[in-house]
Order: structure tokens, then sequence, then C-alpha cells
């Protein structure tokens, strides 16, 4: 190999590192305070007992106090609403989950006690019904994971002045077979809050965390929340969602009608963040790219009756601790840093065959 070829070489290889070299890029967003709270556009329908979910960068409030069917949508960049098709039979208290862009409701209090399953489907507003879970309930949750919609816990009604029962059922529906499964039930029947992370369900109310694994079917426990959360007379009247470390990192944040309680499932430990500043229960909480937004509920009236309630259309957006401060990522290149690169190159080994040519002569 000549010098001059051999120089060649390594001044080519030089500069193609260029290419290699990938820009530094901060997720951090400027734009949102953490932990914060900003009120935004009310709901059209004042209500509480509903429950809300996002598909595709947009919430749904559906159902609640009454039973009322109303289904209205929320358009966060936008902050405004647009009401859709009702619920066929109007519930409250019932679960809700997501799957494949469809919104799963299941269960919950109508005339009866029910075990239908509605979904409404965002993409041509219309709804179907699909199997009815085994156990007729209310004041249930719903969580998704690995396309199964998991159902636990609730309560029925034992008769007239007789009270409800607190159940611990886990039953499990399959949308790709419209079916249901029994798996096993929680160890405590309680009122609580739930949240996925890391494809475990955490199960939040008084005392210690039940969290339940669908890949082997077993219960263990986490530690207490600081503030017990406790079933209210119509159902569970606190509220669970998790940040997804998008933009936010992985935390459970439970609301249990004054205080804003923050779980880490890492380390199990609890902390509190910025008190809403509208205190409620019963509302509908919804997480979109991180943002969560309170939507709805129920206050006590100032007269100091305890059967008085004030029904509440408002909506406010939560920014979680930690928002756009994850660790910087490092994207490929873009189109225009990669064409550069190639150009310089391409330049560069251009010019060296000039100079050894003219060098020969």
């Amino acid at each position: 190999m000549s010098k001059s070829f051999g120089l060649l070489l390594v001044l080519f290889l030089a500069a193609s590192c260029l290419i290699a070299v990938k820009p530094a890029f901060s997720s951090t967003n400027t734009a949102n305070a953490e932990n914060t709270w900003v009120k935004k556009a009310s709901m059209p329908t004042s209500r509480s007992h509903l429950k809300a979910a996002a598909v595709n960068g947009r919430i749904y409030a559906i159902g609640g106090s009454g039973p009322i069917g109303a289904n209205e949508e929320y358009d966060p960049a936008l902050d405004n609403w647009t009401e859709k098709t009702s619920m066929p039979s109007p519930k409250q208290s019932f679960a809700i989950a997501t799957f494949n862009g469809k919104i799963y409701c299941i269960g919950g209090l109508g005339e009866v006690v029910s075990a239908d399953n509605k979904v409404y489907d965002p993409a041509n507003d219309s709804w179907e019904n699909k199997a009815s879970m085994p156990t007729a309930r209310y004041g249930l949750q719903a969580n998704t994971i690995d396309g199964k919609i998991y159902c636990m816990g609730g309560v029925k009604l034992l008769g007239y002045n007789q009270g409800y029962q607190e159940l611990n059922n886990n039953e499990v529906y399959d949308p790709s077979s419209d079916t249901w499964t029994t798996k096993a039930p929680m160890p405590n029947s309680a009122g609580y809050a739930s949240a996925v992370v890391d494809n475990k369900i955490y199960v939040i109310g008084s005392g210690a965390i039940q969290i339940y694994s669908p890949e082997t079917n077993t219960w263990s426990t986490g530690a207490s929340p600081l503030v017990n959360i406790t079933l209210g007379a119509n159902g569970q009247s606190s509220s669970a969602v998790a940040t997804t470390g998008f933009m936010a990192p992985k935390r459970i944040y439970v609301y249990d009608g004054s205080s804003l309680q923050i779980y880490n499932p890492q380390n199990d430990c609890w902390t509190f963040g910025a008190a809403p500043p509208t205190s409620r229960q019963y509302l509908g909480i919804a997480n979109v790219n991180d943002t969560l937004y309170f939507i709805g509920g129920l206050t006590d009236d100032p007269s100091d009756l305890p059967w008085y309630y004030t029904f509440l259309n408002t909506n406010e957006q939560y920014t979680p601790i930690g928002y756009g401060n994850l660790p910087e990522q490092e994207p490929f290149p873009t189109p225009l840093v990669v064409t550069a690169s190639i150009v310089s190159v391409t330049t560069i080994s251009i010019g060296l065959l000039v100079y050894f040519k003219k060098r020969k002569r």
C-alpha cells in the first residue's frame, strides 16, 4: 500500500466519523412547571361518579351520577369539549379501560347493579355490547395488560336498607375472544384505587398496597399510603393514574379527595404532591402524554349538611414531578446532519485525490 493511499484512507475514515456524531437532545419542556396545577375548560355536564379515559390524545368523560349516559370529548391541544354519542344504558361507578383504541365500560350502577360490558369506539362514535362480566358489581376498577382487561374488587348491594358488601373478585376479559376467566382474587377486599406500572397492577386502599402480577397470577404487598384510601357509600371515591416514563418518571398518583399522594414503585416509597385547587371526590382522571387531567366529581356544600353535595364540571391539569427532566436522549442523526456529513466526506475525499494526483506529476 503506498503512503499516499494510506494517508488518504486515514483521512477518509476520520472524515466519515462525522456521520456518527449524534446531536444531544434534551427532553426538558419549559412550558410546563412540574408539580403545578392549571385550570382548563370546564366539562359541559357537571357530574360525579364518572370515568375518564384517553385515546389518541383526547379524553372521554363518560357516565356519572344520576345515573346519566353523557359522553363528552376533551381535546387538550385545543382546550375544548365536544359532545359525543351517549352510553346506551346510563350508569355510574363502573370500571373503565382502553384497548386498541376502544374504551370498555364494565359493570357499574344503573337502574340495577350491572355486569354489562359496553364498548365505545371513538373512531366512528359508536357503541356495542360485548360479553358481560361474570359478577355484577359497581365501584370496581379495570386495568389493561398485554391485551387483557383485569376487573377487580367492587361492591354489591345486599338489599333494601341492608348496605353493601365489598368484593375481592378478579375477573379477566379477553377482547380478542370476547370471553372471561377468573384469576387469583385480591387478598383483601377493600375500597381502592389502582394503576399499572411495568405490567403489574397496584391496588391502593387502606393498609398495604396489594400488587398483582398477571404473569404469575400471584399477589404481593408494598408500602401503605400516607393517607388511607377508603370506600364511599356509592362506590370507590378515590382515583389513581400512572405516568409512563415518556415525559415524567414512572409514578402512581393517587387522589383521595383532598391530598395528592405519589408512589414510586421502584423504591416502594410515598410522598405528597401539590394539593389540587379543588377538593372533590368521585371524579375522573386521565393521562395524556404524562400530563394529568382531573375532571368532574362532587364536593360538600358549605351548609355543613353532609347529605348535600355540589356536582362539579371542573377540569384541572396537573404537571407531574420530574416532568420534562428525564435523562438526555441521543436520537439518530437527523437527515440534515447525515446529508451534511456525507457532503463533507465527499468533498474532503475529492480534494485529497486531486492533491495526490498533482504530487505524482
